[in-house]
C-alpha cells in the first residue's frame, strides 16, 4: 500500500486503502509479531482474525492490515471481535453488524 489511512485502539491497528474505483474486492492481511508470543500463539490469533473478518458484512475495495499489538496478548475471541469489528465501523469498511454466515 503506498498511501492509506489508520485506526488504532490498545490491541489492533488497522491500516487500509481504498483500491482502484473498478475493484469490488476487500483484500486483508494480517501481521502478529514476535512480541505477541510464540508461533502456536500468534497462529491462533492470525486464525481468530481471519475468522472475524469472514463474519463481518464489508463494503468492498479496500486493501487493509490489521497488526496487532501487546494489548491483544491474552485476550479472548469475544474481546478480539469487538475491537476489529469497531476499528472496521470506525474505517467505514465494515457495517454496523456482524453476519451469521454459514461456512
Amino acid at each position: 500500500m503506498e498511501s492509506g489511512e489508520s485506526w488504532s485502539d490498545r490491541k489492533f491497528v488497522l491500516v487500509a486503502s481504498s483500491q482502484t474505483p473498478s475493484s469490488t474486492e476487500t483484500r486483508f492481511g494480517f501481521s502478529v509479531s514476535k512480541r505477541i508470543g510464540n508461533a502456536v500463539i500468534r497462529n491462533q490469533m492470525k486464525r481468530r482474525l481471519r475468522s472475524i473478518v469472514c463474519r463481518l458484512d464489508y463494503v468492498g475495495g479496500w486493501d487493509a492490515v490489521l497488526i496487532a499489538r501487546k494489548g491483544s496478548i491474552g485476550c479472548n475471541y469475544k474481546e478480539i471481535e469487538i475491537s476489529v469489528s469497531r476499528l472496521l465501523i470506525k474505517s467505514g469498511i465494515a457495517a454496523n453488524r456482524l453476519e451469521s454466515k454459514k461456512i
